[in-house]
């Protein structure tokens, strides 16, 4: 997962300082370092998708107060569509781009959640199929187990069709 893309995202769900996205995204277990996401703060303000406000602290510190730039926006849509094609569903980064879905246009979030729901449909066909053939042992307990899983991503892959409506 891109550092630039977390940072992106979590932005878009509220302004913030770089190291409260750092707490963030370690509370949602996503692994950026402190490293990484301050040299994707510098690119991101860089390339023009973050703008930067600095305040005082109440200590008297100086801190940089950061926002997401219309820019911003639209790479934030471009890079979450992205996510939402590559990650594993059950991934904080993708529920990391599903957050920031207001960033995406309607019809290309309901594309991507709608090919992701195809792909796990067929893979779950393919499984059952091989069920039904008499598949036994340790295997046919694991292939029953991703059967379960699919079948619960299936479901609630259609309930976030339903939302993004």
């Amino acid at each position: 997962m891109d550092a630039s893309f977390a940072v992106l995202a979590a932005l878009a769900l509220s302004p913030a300082h770089p190291y409260a996205l750092l707490d963030h995204l370690s509370g949602l277990g996503l692994p950026v370092s402190r490293s990484a996401l301050y040299r994707a703060v510098d690119a991101l303000e860089r390339d023009g998708f973050v703008a930067v406000q600095l305040e005082t602290g109440e200590t008297g510190h100086r801190r940089k107060r950061l926002e997401l730039t219309s820019a911003g926006r639209e790479q934030l849509a471009r890079a979450a569509l992205r996510t939402l094609r590559r990650e594993p569903v059950d991934g904080p980064a993708f529920a990391l781009a599903l957050a920031a879905g207001g960033a995406i246009a309607a019809p290309g979030l309901t594309e991507v959640l709608r090919e992701r729901m195809a792909a796990a449909a067929r893979r779950l066909t393919a499984l059952e199929r091989g069920l039904r053939a008499g598949a036994a042992g340790p295997r046919a307990a694991l292939e029953e187990r991703e059967a379960a899983h699919l079948r619960a991503d299936i479901a609630w892959l259609q309930g976030q069709l339903r939302r993004a409506g």
